[in-house]
């Protein structure tokens, strides 16, 4: 069962600090958001805020990596684009420079 603390502790709540303070100072700025290998269990702590921020920030984008193969919102537009891969493989093959 979850408790009050349940992915929203303390680390958390620092978590969002940080967080928080960048958009502030960046959010006029291009901002790239990667969303790497997020599962769907919980929406409300990645990709719902991501998808929030790519909306509001001007210059910001959103690059979502998943093997799932997850769709880019269509109500973001040109600003999302969403990559259907093993980010595992991947990252192996940027390394490396195989260009997967």
């Amino acid at each position: 069962m979850r408790d009050g603390t349940f992915l929203q502790g303390a680390t958390w709540r620092e978590s969002l600090g940080r967080y928080e303070r960048f958009v502030h100072e960046h959010g006029a700025g291009r901002v790239l958001l990667l969303e790497l290998g997020v599962g769907e269990m919980t929406p409300g702590i990645i990709t719902l805020p991501f998808w929030s921020m790519a909306a509001k920030l001007p210059d910001a984008h959103l690059l979502s990596v998943n093997i799932s193969g997850d769709s880019a919102p269509l109500q973001l537009g040109s600003k999302a684009e969403a990559i259907q891969a093993d980010l595992g493989a991947l990252l192996s093959a940027a390394r490396v420079g195989d260009g997967a």
